[in-house]
């Protein structure tokens, strides 16, 4: 990957990664994937359930299959 400022500045990362097509986007523009992309209420909900990992995801972009 080439040296990038952003990679060194903390909550840059996932706009490199978006611009350089490395992330699932489902096609959406940069601020809407992160604001759809936010997981807190979704983890607090599944807290102790053994499918977890499998809730959180659900419904997120790159994750609609699952």
């Amino acid at each position: 990957m080439p040296r990038d400022w952003r990679i060194l500045l903390n909550g840059k990362g996932d706009e490199v990664l978006y611009e350089r097509h490395l992330i699932a986007t489902g096609g959406l523009p940069f601020a809407e994937l992160k604001q759809r992309s936010h997981i807190n209420e979704r983890a607090r909900a599944a807290d102790k359930d053994p499918d977890f990992a499998r809730l959180v995801r659900a419904r997120l972009p790159g994750f609609e299959r699952d």
